[in-house]
C-alpha cells in the first residue's frame, strides 16, 4: 500500500504542472548518442567548418572529428586513442570551438565501451581541464554533456555540489540539467533526492519528459521497490504519456536485477500486445542486466528474442565489452554466439571474436579464464589461434603478468616463440634509467631459449639503455648477450648517432664479427657527418680483420678467400658514392688510406668508383685504384687490444688450443672445451685438426651428438671423402633418426654422391630429407653450391640427371627458381650442340617460371646459324615475359654482338618503336667496361642517321675504349667521322680526346674546351663587363631564366654550368625540366630530376607529373623505379605514382607479371604493413588493365579477395566497378553486399564515366539504387544523380528529367547536385514552360563530400594517356 501511495504522490505532484509535460518522439535514444540514420556531428559542427579552417591544426582537428563521426555511425563506438588524438590536436592548436569541445566531452561515455568507466571518467576530466586552461567558451550544454558522461560511467559526484559550481560561474541550469540530476539520484536509489529536484522544477515551471519517468523507474529499482517502479507506468498514463520502448526496457532491466524471469516474460508479452517494439539493443541491455546481477542462466531466453536487424553485430560487440569489463565472460560468449558470421570466398566461416580475446586481456581477467575462453574459441572454430591472439594483445599492452605465462602456455603447446614477441616489453622498459627492466626481459628471452638477434639489440635494446659504452656492454653481458654481439650492435648504434670516434674505440678493443652489410650505410653517414678519416679507417680495418669470424656467426660452408674480403671492403667504399657531392672531395684521401693500410678492393668496386667520378677521375685516383685492385697489397698487421678476459665461447682456434693446453697441464677437465674446439675446426674445414681431435675424443667417454655428426659429415664432404661422410651420416641416423641435416650440408653431401656416380642415392637422400622450415633468405654460398652442382652435370652433358636433380631441388624447396638456376638446363644442350633441345627447354622456362635463362647466348647462336624461324620464336617467348620493346632491344644488341649490323638497324628503323635511350646507354657502358669494342663500333654504325637516337654516348664510350687500347688513330678518327655525319661533339668528348692526344704528343686539330668545373666560355661569348662574383651569378641566373622561358634550352644548359647549384631554385629547375619534356628531351629532363632528388627535393608537383606521364607513356620502367626509390610515400600519393608504374607495366606488356607481384605482396604482407599497402594500391591503373585485358579479370578476382580478407577494400571496390560496368550484376551485387554496403567510402567514378560515355541511364539508375543502401555522403549520391540528369538531357527525355530531378531532391539537397546539371535541368523547365522555383548555388561552392575517390578519377585518366 505504501508504494501505491508513493506513486500517487507523483500523480498529485505532476498534475500540478502536467501542462508542461513534453511528449517524446516515437523513439528517443537517450541511452545512445546516435542511431544509424543520423550523423554524430551534423548538428554540432557547422557545415562550413572545413572551409573556415585557416590552419593545418584546425584542418587536422576537423578531420579527426569527422573520423569519430564515421566510427560512431559505422560501429556505434570509438576508441580511447581516437579521443586522445583529438585532444592532442586541440592542445596543439590551443583552441577549439564551442561545438567541437561539446562533441569531445560527449565522446567519453558509453561510446568507449572498451575502457573501464573510471578510465573514461579520468579522460573526460582531463579534457575538461584542458578546455578550461585554453579558455574555450563553455555554456550549460557542456555541463549537461559532462553530467551525461558521469551518469554513463556511474561516476560518484554530488548533484548539490554540481549546482553550486554552476551558480558560482553564473551559468543557469536548464531542464536537461535537472533531468540528469534526477537521474543521478535515481541511479543511487535516492528517491527523496530526486523528489527535491522535481519540486524545484515545478517551482520554475520547467517541463518534464519521459526521461524523468524512466529515471524514477530506475530509482525505485535500485532501492528494491519494484512495485513502485512498475507503478510509474500508471503515473505516466495519468500524466498523458504513453510508456515507450525505452520505458519498458528500463523497467525490464529493473526486474532483471531481481532475476524475475516470469515478470520479464509477462512484460514482454504486454509490449507485444500494445505494439511496443523493442530493438535488439534493448534485449541486449536486459541480457546485460541479468548477467551482471548473477542470473546468466536466463540470458539465452532473452537472446532468443533478438531479430538481428541491421547493426546488430555492432550493438552486440558493445555489450560484450561491457560484460567482459564486469567479469561476465560466460554471458559474453552467449551474446557472441548470436552474432551472424560472414563467409570467406571458399565458403568457410570467417573468424569471429578477436575483439573478445583482446578485451579480456585489456580488462586483466585471470590467466586461467583467458586460457579457458581461448580453448572454447578454438574448439568452436570461432578463432583458431585464440591463444596466440591473447598473447599478442598482452604484449601490445605490455602486461608482463599475462604475457610471460601466455607465452609459456603457447610454447608448451608447440608454438614457436619469436624475437619480436619481446619488442613491446623492451620498449615499455625504456623509461627505467637503470636498465634493469630491459635486462630482465633479455633474461626472460633466455628462459624461452631465444638468443636476441641483431635487430632486437640494435633497434630496441641498446637505444633504450643508458650509460657509456662500457656500462652498456656490461648490462648486456648481465642479460646473457655475447660480447661480440653486444659490441657489433653497440657500434651500429654509435654510428647512427654519428659518434664514429667512440665506435672506433669499441671495434678496436673487442674482437668480433662486425656485419659489413649492417654497418655499411651508417658508417658512411657518420663519416660524412664528422669527416673523421682516422676513425673511419680504424672501423674499416677491424671489419676486414674480423671477417674470418664470419663462420662462427653465420653458418655458411664455403671457406672465405681474400677475394671475398676485397669485395667487402669494396662495398663499404662504394657506399660512400650515395653522397655524390662530398664523395668527390673525400675519395682520394680514403683510397690513399686504404693503400696505406694494405687493404684491397675488387674490380667491380673500382669500376663503380670510376664511373661515379666520371670526368673528375684524376690520374692520382686512377693510380690508387690500380694498386687497390692489383692483388699485391698485404694488410698491415694491427695491434690487437683484446679485452682483459675473452670467454671461451668467443675464442678462436689458437686461443682455445692454448687454453686447453694450460688446463690440461693443471690436470683440469677439458672435454667440453675440446668439443667446442672440434666445432671451430669443422667450421674452418681443418681436416687435420679435426681428425686429431676425433682420436683424442674417441679414447674418452665423449658422447657424439647429432650436431657433431652433422659437422663431421660436412667436413669430409668438403674434402671429397665420401666413405667417411657416409659413415658419419649413418652414425647420425643411428643416433637420432629424426635429426634434420641443414640444407647446405645435405646439398654438399648429395653433390659428392653424384660426383662419385651415385646419382640415385643422392636423389633419394634429397627426397627423404625431412624439411624443418625453409630458410627466409638463402645464403649466397649455399645458392652457389646448388648452382655448381647443377652446372657440373650440365658441363658433363647429363641431361636426364640434370632435369631430375633440378625438379627434386625445386619440388623440395631447396632453391628459388631464377635465371641463374635455370641456366644449366639450357647450357647442357649447348654442351651437346643440340640447339633445338635448348630452345625447347627455354620455352619451358618461359611458360613455367616466366624466366629467360641464357637468352642472349641462344639469340647469338641462332643468329650465327641464320635460323630465322627459331630466332623469331625466341623473341616471341621473350616478349611474353619482358614485353615487346625490351625484347626487340635485346635482339638489336644480339645482332650487334654477332656483327649483323644491317639486321640490327632494320629493327631500330621499325615504325613506332619507342626509344629506349637508357637501354642503349647501358649497353654502351657494358661494352666499354668489358672491352667489347667490336659491338660498340657495330652499334655506332647501326644507329647512323637515326635522328630519334642520341648517339653522343655511343661515341663517348667508343672513345674511352680506344683510349683504353691506347689507339690514337682510331680515337682521332671518331672526331673526323662525327664531322662527316654532321654531329656536334660534346665538350666532354672534345676535352677527353684533346687530353689524350696531348698526352701522346699528337697535334690537337681543335680548341680543347676547359674542364666543366672551370668552364667560362659562355661568359666570354656573351661579352659582358666584368663584375663582382655575386653579381655574375645573379646575372647568369637571370639569363638562365630568360633562356628557359624563351625555349633556348642549349643556352640555358650552358648557363646552368656557371651557376652554383644551390642558387638555382626548385621552381627554376622545374621550369627547365618542363621545357625539356616539351621538346622530347626526356633523358635530360630525367637527369635533372635526379639532380633535384639528390638535393633532397623534387620538381613542383605539376611538372613532376608531366615528366612522369611522359615516362609512363613510353613504358620507361627503369627510370620510374629509380625515381620511386628516392621519393617519399606521401609524395607518391600526391603524384599517383603507383598508378603510373602500373600503367607503364601495362604498356610494356607486363600486366600479368604486375598482377603476380600484387598477389605476392599481399600474400607476404605482415599486419603492420597493411596500411601502407592499402594506401599505394593503384586503383586507376588496375581499372586500365582490366579494361584493356578483360581476360585477366578472373585472375584479379582472386587477388582482390585476398586483399579483402586482410580488410583492404579498395581492390574489391575496383572489381565491383568492373563487374558493374560489364553488366555482371550477380557478382557485383554479391561483392556490394559483402564488402561495400557498410563502407563509409565507395569509389564509383569510373562507373559514372562509362555511363556518360555510353549514355547508359539504366546503369546509372542501378548505381543510385545501390548507393542508397550504403553510407556514402549526400555529395556522392548527388554526383550520381547529376550524371543521370545529364544523360536524360542528352537523350532529350524531358519528362524523365523533371521526374528524376524531383526524385533526387527527396534524397539529396540542391547543393549536392552538379551545377552544370542544374543549369541543364533549368533549361528543360523553361523549354516545357514550367516554373523553376529553385536558386542554383553560386559557382564558388565546392562539394567536398563526394565519396568517389579523387585519386581514382585522376589516376584513371592517366591510364588513358595513349
Amino acid at each position: 500500500m505504501a508504494s501505491i501511495l508513493r506513486s500517487s504522490k507523483f500523480v498529485r505532484y505532476i498534475a500540478g504542472f502536467a501542462r508542461h509535460v513534453v511528449i517524446n518522439t516515437p523513439r528517443e535514444f537517450d541511452g545512445n548518442l546516435v542511431n544509424t540514420s543520423q550523423c554524430l556531428c551534423s548538428n554540432i559542427i557547422p557545415r562550413t567548418l572545413t572551409s573556415q579552417a585557416n590552419t593545418q591544426h584546425e584542418q587536422n582537428l576537423e578531420r579527426s572529428l569527422r573520423r569519430l563521426d564515421q566510427d560512431v555511425r559505422r560501429a556505434g563506438r570509438i576508441s580511447r586513442r581516437d579521443i586522445e588524438d583529438v585532444l592532442e590536436e586541440i592542445r596543439s592548436s590551443r583552441s577549439a570551438t564551442s561545438s567541437q569541445s561539446l562533441l569531445v566531452i560527449r565522446c567519453c561515455g558509453n561510446l568507449v565501451p572498451e575502457e573501464m568507466p573510471e578510465i573514461r571518467t579520468k579522460l573526460v576530466q582531463e579534457i575538461w581541464n584542458t578546455l578550461h586552461k585554453l579558455n574555450v567558451p563553455m555554456d550549460i550544454s557542456h555541463y549537461n554533456a559532462l553530467l551525461r558522461v558521469y551518469l554513463e560511467n556511474e561516476h560518484q559526484f554530488s548533484p548539490t555540489e554540481f549546482l553550486t559550481e554552476l551558480e558560482s560561474k553564473g551559468i543557469e541550469p536548464n531542464r536537461v540539467t535537472y533531468q540528469r540530476l534526477i537521474a543521478r539520484y535515481c541511479q543511487l536509489g535516492d528517491i527523496e533526492g530526486a523528489t527535491r529536484i522535481l519540486e524545484f522544477m515545478r517551482e520554475k515551471q520547467l517541463p518534464v519528459n519521459e526521461n524523468v519517468f524512466n529515471a524514477l523507474i530506475t530509482g525505485h529499482s535500485q532501492s528494491g521497490d519494484m512495485e513502485s517502479a512498475h507503478g510509474i507506468l500508471s503515473v505516466m498514463a495519468q500524466a498523458g504519456l504513453e510508456p515507450s520502448a525505452d520505458t519498458y526496457t528500463t523497467l525490464l532491466c529493473g526486474y532483471s536485477k531481481k532475476g524475475d524471469i516470469n515478470m520479464i516474460n509477462k512484460l514482454l508479452e504486454e509490449c507485444e500486445t500494445k505494439e511496443v517494439y523493442l530493438l535488439d539493443k534493448d534485449y541486449l541491455d536486459i541480457a546485460y542486466a541479468l548477467a551482471i546481477n548473477g542470473y546468466t542462466e536466463h540470458v539465452p531466453v532473452i537472446l532468443s528474442k533478438v531479430r538481428k536487424a541491421f547493426g546488430y553485430n555492432q550493438d552486440a560487440i558493445n555489450v560484450i565489452y561491457r560484460l567482459i569489463n564486469k567479469g561476465q565472460e560466460d554471458a559474453a560468449i552467449l551474446v557472441l554466439r548470436t552474432m551472424p558470421r560472414n563467409t570467406k570466398p571458399d565458403g568457410t566461416l570467417q573468424h569471429s571474436g578477436t575483439f573478445f580475446i583482446r578485451q579480456m586481456v585489456k580488462a586483466e581477467r585471470p590467466l586461467e579464464k583467458i586460457i579457458e575462453i581461448c580453448d572454447k574459441f578454438e574448439a568452436e572454430n570461432l578463432y583458431d589461434r585464440a591463444l596466440l591472439l591473447a598473447t599478442e594483445a598482452s604484449l601490445e599492452l605490455t602486461n608482463e603478468k599475462l604475457a610471460y605465462p601466455l607465452m609459456k602456455e603457447l610454447q608448451n603447446r608447440g608454438q614457436q616463440i619469436r624475437q619480436h614477441f619481446f619488442w613491446p616489453l623492451i620498449i615499455a622498459k625504456g623509461d627505467d634509467p637503470s636498465g634493469d627492466g630491459i635486462i630482465e626481459v633479455l633474461l626472460q628471452m633466455d628462459e624461452f631459449n631465444i638468443t636476441p638477434s641483431s635487430e632486437t639489440l640494435r633497434d630496441y635494446v641498446i637505444p633504450n639503455l643508458r650509460g657509456n659504452s662500457s656500462e652498456i656492454i656490461a648490462k648486456l653481458r648481465k642479460g646473457n648477450v655475447s660480447l661480440g654481439s653486444s659490441a657489433c650492435n653497440l657500434v651500429y648504434s654509435l654510428l647512427q648517432r654519428n659518434n664514429i670516434e667512440e665506435a672506433s674505440v669499441i671495434i678496436s678493443r673487442v674482437s668480433a664479427y662486425y656485419h659489413p652489410e649492417m654497418l655499411r650505410r651508417t658508417l658512411s653517414m657518420a663519416f660524412y657527418a664528422t669527416n673523421d678519416l682516422k676513425s673511419y679507417m680504424t672501423i674499416l680495418r677491424y671489419i676486414h680483420e674480423n671477417l674470418d669470424r664470419r663462420d662462427a656467426v653465420i653458418q655458411e660452408e664455403d671457406s672465405k678467400t681474400s677475394t671475398n674480403n676485397m669485395e667487402v671492403v669494396g662495398q663499404l667504399i662504394c657506399d660512400l658514392t650515395h653522397n655524390g657531392r662530398e664523395f668527390t672531395e673525400v675519395i682520394h684521401n680514403v683510397l690513399a688510406a686504404l693503400v696505406e693500410q694494405g687493404l684491397s678492393i675488387d674490380n667491380d668496386a673500382a669500376r663503380k668508383i670510376q664511373d661515379k667520378l666520371g670526368e673528375k677521375l684524376t690520374p692520382e685516383i686512377s693510380t690508387l685504384l690500380g694498386k687497390l685492385t692489383s692483388g699485391e697489397l698485404t694488410p698491415v698487421p694491427v695491434v690487437k687490444r683484446p679485452p682483459s678476459y675473452v670467454p671461451s665461447d668467443q675464442m678462436n682456434i689458437p686461443q682455445l688450443e692454448r687454453l686447453i693446453a694450460n688446463l690440461q697441464a693443471k690436470g683440469q677437465e677439458v672435454l667440453g672445451l675440446k668439443r667446442q674446439l672440434l666445432t671451430l675446426c669443422c667450421r674452418a674445414k681443418d681436416l687435420g685438426k679435426v681428425e686429431d681431435l676425433l682420436g683424442q675424443l674417441e679414447s674418452t667417454e665423449f658422447v657424439f651428438s647429432a650436431g657433431v655428426y652433422s659437422q663431421l659429415i660436412d667436413v669430409y664432404a668438403y674434402h671429397d671423402n665420401l666413405e667417411k661422410a657416409l659413415y658419419y651420416y649413418n652414425k647420425l641416423k643411428e643416433t637420432n633418426a629424426d635429426f634434420i641435416l641443414d640444407d647446405s650440408k645435405l646439398v654438399r653431401l648429395v653433390g659428392l654422391l653424384i660426383k662419385n656416380d651415385q646419382f640415385e642415392e643422392g636423389i633419394n637422400m634429397l627426397n627423404k630429407q625431412a624439411r624443418g622450415h625453409k630458410m627466409d633468405e638463402l645464403p649466397f654460398a649455399y645458392l652457389t653450391q646448388c648452382w655448381r652442382l647443377l652446372n657440373s652435370l650440365a658441363e658433363e652433358g647429363k641431361t636426364e640427371q640434370l632435369d631430375i636433380l633440378f625438379d627434386t631441388l625445386v619440388k623440395n624447396d631447396f632453391i628459388e627458381v631464377n635465371n641463374v638456376m635455370l641456366g644449366p638446363l639450357i647450357k647442357v644442350h649447348f654442351a651437346k650442340g643440340d640447339i633445338d633441345a635448348a630452345l625447347e627447354k627455354f620455352e619451358w622456362c618461359c611458360n613455367q617460371f616466366r624466366a629467360t635463362p641464357w637468352k642472349n647466348e641462344l639469340a647469338c647462336k641462332l643468329i650465327q646459324m641464320e635460323d630465322a624461324d627459331k630466332l623469331q620464336k625466341l623473341t616471341d617467348l621473350s616478349t611474353v615475359v619482358h614485353g615487346e620493346i625490351n625484347s626487340l632491344y635485346d635482339l638489336v644488341f644480339a645482332f650487334v654482338e654477332c656483327g649483323r649490323i644491317r639486321q640490327a638497324r632494320k629493327i631500330l628503323e621499325t615504325p613506332g618503336l619507342q626509344t629506349r635511350p637508357q637501354r642503349i646507354n647501358n649497353a654502351c657502358q657494358r661494352y666499354q667496361q668489358e672491352g667489347m669494342v667490336k659491338p660498340l663500333e657495330g652499334l655506332k654504325d647501326a644507329t647512323k642517321d637515326l635522328n630519334h637516337i642520341d648517339r653522343s654516348d655511343i661515341y663517348y664510350q667508343l672513345l674511352l675504349s680506344y683510349i683504353k687500347q691506347d689507339d690514337v688513330d682510331k680515337a682521332l678518327g671518331l672526331w673526323t667521322q662525327m664531322q662527316e655525319e654532321d654531329m656536334a661533339p660534346t665538350d666532354k668528348f672534345l676535352y677527353k680526346l684533346g687530353s689524350f692526344l696531348t698526352e701522346n704528343g699528337v697535334e690537337v686539330p681543335f680548341v680543347i674546351p676547359q674542364p666543366p668545373e672551370i668552364k667560362t666560355e659562355t661568359v666570354t661569348i656573351l661579352k659582358r663587363p666584368q663584375q663582382p662574383v655575386v653579381k655574375d651569378v645573379k646575372t647568369d641566373l637571370q639569363l638562365f631564366r630568360q633562356a628557359v622561358k624563351s625555349g633556348d634550352l642549349d643556352a640555358a644548359l650552358n648557363l646552368k654550368g656557371n651557376i652554383q647549384q644551390d642558387r638555382i631554385s626548385v621552381v627554376d629547375m622545374s621550369n627547365l625540366i618542363e621545357q625539356l619534356v616539351r621538346k622530347d628531351r626526356i633523358n635530360e629532363a630525367t637527369k635533372y630530376t635526379f639532380e633535384l632528388l639528390d638535393r633532397s627535393t623534387h620538381p613542383i608537383p605539376r611538372v613532376f607529373r608531366y615528366l612522369l606521364n611522359k615516362l609512363t607513356s613510353t613504358g620507361d620502367l627503369q627510370s620510374l623505379n629509380a625515381i620511386g626509390q628516392r621519393i617519399s610515400t606521401e609524395l607518391k600519393k600526391i603524384l599517383s605514382f603507383d598508378n603510373k608504374v602500373c600503367h607503364a607495366n601495362m604498356i610494356m606488356g607486363n600486366a600479368a607479371e604486375y598482377l603476380d607481384n600484387l598477389e605476392k605482396e599481399i600474400d607476404n604482407a605482415k599486419d603492420e604493413e597493411l596500411i601502407g599497402i592499402a594506401e599505394k594500391f593503384p586503383r586507376g591503373g588496375i581499372l586500365g588493365i582490366l579494361e584493356k585485358h578483360p581476360e585477366y579479370i578472373s585472375r584479379y578476382e582472386t587477388i582482390a579477395f585476398k586483399y579483402a580478407d586482410r580488410n583492404i577494400v579498395a581492390p574489391i571496390n575496383v572489381l565491383w566497378s568492373q563487374y558493374f560496368i560489364d553488366g555482371n550484376h550477380e557478382k557485383a551485387t554479391t561483392i556490394w553486399k559483402k564488402y561495400l554496403e557498410s563502407s563509409p567510402r565507395v569509389m564509383f567514378q569510373r562507373v559514372l564515366q562509362k555511363a556518360r560515355q555510353d549514355s547508359n541511364e539504366d546503369m546509372t539508375i542501378k548505381l543510385i539504387e545501390q548507393l542508397k543502401t550504403s553510407f556514402v555522403t549526400p555529395g556522392a549520391l548527388g554526383n550520381a544523380y547529376s550524371c543521370l540528369l545529364d544523360i536524360l538531357v542528352t537523350k532529350e527525355k524531358d519528362s524523365d528529367v523533371i521526374a528524376t530531378f524531383e526524385k533526387a531532391l527527396k534524397d539529396v539537397q540542391l547543393e549536392n547536385l552538379n551545377r552544370t546539371a542544374l543549369n541543364r535541368v533549368q533549361e528543360v523547365y523553361v523549354k516545357l514552360e514550367k516554373p523553376f522555383n529553385y536558386v542554383i548555388p553560386a559557382k564558388s561552392i565546392h562539394k567536398n563530400e563526394v565519396s568517389s575517390s579523387d585519386d581514382e578519377q585522376g589516376t584513371y585518366r592517366n591510364t588513358e594517356m595513349k
